[in-house]
């Protein structure tokens, strides 16, 4: 299985409707051979909830591969950037940084996790052969005052060889060019359930489903990178390095990001005056194509080793030949 999966657990099993906005960033630390999965779960209301779940399509470790960037958006122009909003923002209790709702939109705390005492990962196999992992959020020691709104970020990291939903062809490689085309074909699936392990869906059975408001999806790349394809809507623009540098460490390069979402549909309610969600989503998926030129030193480094390599196997043959026929 490919996909991401999404639930949650409920305090004591009382049954509840939580609703849920998720945002995905995807990028890769080229230099590191990295690929980051920034998940945002902005909650509409946390009271009641116990844990929340996500299974990740890879193995993860949490003292290494595990980062919370509540902390690191507290910068008010980041919080607007992300949320594509002119928020305020106020500093909370400890931990809690509270996002001033506006005319149409309700405010909401930023939470700093706790990534030792308040995540824990648990193994969940993809298959017989491959791993995946269950990264548990604890949250039901938050207890919500006022607000009960919740946003909690986080970041994962992973090896480039440890992701099969994302692969790599490589094109175009000649001895007469230190160049090569790549092509990455990156399908990313959320709540694609029909796919999972048995073992996944038992656990994802047990607990309770979100429901989902929207979910966007922003994939970040160098701009000198072409997209080929992609299926869905999709809105671009070009990053401010002074506002994004501290979110994405290592940017030394101008960055495109690739905005691509669905919303669970709304109807207007003449008995509340307002907008009533009619069908939310059940899951999300988006295939992406890019090509991009690479570079390597080590190409011709490569190819020259090998023409040394059969100059000395062509001569050794050719004393070979020489001896045995006798010219």
């Amino acid at each position: 299985m490919r996909s991401f999966t999404l639930w949650y657990s409920a305090k004591d099993n009382v049954k509840l409707e939580k609703e849920v906005t998720v945002h995905v960033n995807l990028w890769d630390k080229e230099e590191k051979n990295k690929y980051c999965f920034d998940f945002g779960l902005l909650v509409e209301d946390l009271e009641g909830i116990e844990n929340i779940y996500l299974y990740v399509p890879f193995k993860i470790e949490k003292d290494r591969q595990i980062k919370d960037l509540g902390s690191v958006i507290s910068n008010n122009q980041l919080v607007n950037a992300i949320f594509n909003e002119n928020f305020t923002t106020t500093d909370g209790e400890p931990k809690r940084l509270i996002v001033n709702g506006n005319k149409e939109k309700s405010s909401f705390v930023i939470y700093s996790l706790e990534i030792d005492s308040q995540i824990n990962l648990h193994p969940c196999k993809r298959n017989a052969a491959t791993p995946g992992t269950i990264l548990e959020i604890k949250v039901d020691s938050i207890k919500p005052n006022d607000i009960l709104k919740y946003y909690f970020r986080i970041r994962i990291e992973a090896s480039k060889d440890d992701i099969s939903f994302i692969n790599n062809e490589i094109k175009g490689i000649s001895i007469f060019s230190n160049q090569f085309t790549n092509t990455e074909v990156i399908d990313f699936r959320l709540n694609d359930v029909r796919s999972c392990s048995e073992e996944l869906r038992e656990q994802f059975d047990k607990g309770q489903k979100f429901l989902i408001l929207a979910v966007h999806y922003l994939i970040l790349r160098n701009a000198n990178d072409a997209i080929v394809h992609y299926g869905k809507e999709m809105n671009s623009r070009m990053l401010e390095n002074d506002l994004w540098k501290d979110y994405i460490d290592g940017d030394n390069h101008n960055i495109i990001a690739y905005h691509i979402k669905s919303k669970a549909i709304k109807e207007f309610s003449e008995a509340i005056k307002g907008y009533k969600v009619h069908n939310y989503l059940e899951g999300f998926s988006d295939l992406t194509r890019f090509q991009y030129k690479k570079s390597k030193i080590l190409i011709i480094v490569m190819y020259l080793v090998f023409i040394i390599l059969l100059g000395a196997v062509s001569g050794v043959l050719g004393n070979l030949i020489y001896d045995k026929i006798g010219f």
